[in-house]
């Protein structure tokens, strides 16, 4: 198990130094199912239980993922009620294709049973391949899906280990913080804020052709609830481009209070996202 102790721990320093360089970072929790393989002793067996990772971005597609679960069982053999329990803890890289993502995680696997007051458990190779959905609510919250195959390789029950073929599906919410920083800057116009875009409760200037650049977000406002932060470039409204906060506001101008209106924009001024808000008043 050292090579595996000795991956996760890079792996894990990796997903550290990302969420140190501010990159964007996806914490996930929720409920997961898996459906084991028991090599012939039985049939397929259910066990509910949970599983939470975490994810730091190093740019738009790549990142590194952390993740933890945990399942329960109980059976009755022959009047005996046996509790087992299994947890597994896999690190490794993931590709985002949003709101798409598919990751490869190596790691180790911890199983545990116990019945008439006596217990066993042993410890092994583990791995979780597959990939999911991630869908944006508001703000920083998502609803994320996902499914694995997940292997394992032990014998509790002692000689040579086997390997377990099993698959698990995840449900949960995901909580997005921190955005990852670049070498853009928005230029200042003579005026430090720059131009007041009420239906959108922000000040913006100019971003050399690119767009509006975030300079202020007003605390509980359209664009603080829909997760824009100062920084980022507002470029498109329903999809026509907009170069500047004058087009910004004019096209806002042609909508009315309370409409639908996807905004396209950059995050930092790299990341390519969207987001529907409900407009506030002019």
């Amino acid at each position: 198990m050292r090579h595996v102790s000795a991956t996760i721990l890079v792996l894990l320093f990796a997903l550290g130094f990302a969420v140190a360089q501010e990159s964007k970072a996806d914490l996930f929790g929720g409920y997961s199912y898996l459906n084991i393989d028991t090599n012939g002793l039985t049939s397929r067996q259910s066990a509910n239980g949970w599983e939470a990772s975490i994810s730091g971005n190093f740019n738009k597609w790549f990142a590194a993922e952390a993740a933890v679960s945990g399942y329960y069982k109980t059976y009755d053999i022959l009047g005996v009620r046996v509790a087992v329990s299994d947890y597994s803890y896999v690190a490794g890289p993931r590709v985002n294709f949003k709101p798409l993502f598919v990751h490869a995680m190596i790691g180790g696997d911890h199983l545990s049973a116990g019945a008439l007051g006596a217990s066993a458990s042993q410890d092994g190779l583990a791995g979780a391949f597959g990939g999911g959905v991630q869908w944006r609510l508001t703000g920083q919250i998502s609803f994320r899906t996902s499914a694995d195959y997940v292997f394992s390789r032990r014998n509790i029950l002692g000689g040579s280990s086997v390997t377990q073929n099993n698959f698990r599906a995840s449900v949960g919410i995901v909580y997005s913080f921190g955005k990852r920083a670049s070498a853009y800057t928005a230029p200042r116009t003579a005026v430090p804020s720059g131009m007041r875009i009420p239906a959108l409760g922000l000040m913006a200037t100019v971003a050399n052709g690119r767009g509006a650049a975030i300079t202020e977000v007003a605390p509980n406002g359209v664009a603080a609830l829909a997760g824009l932060n100062s920084g980022d470039v507002i470029s498109s409204v329903d999809g026509k481009a907009v170069r500047n906060p004058m087009e910004l506001q004019a096209e806002l101008a042609t909508k009315a209070a309370g409409a639908r209106v996807r905004l396209g924009y950059l995050i930092r001024g790299t990341w390519q996202s969207e987001t529907v808000v409900l407009l506030g008043s002019q």
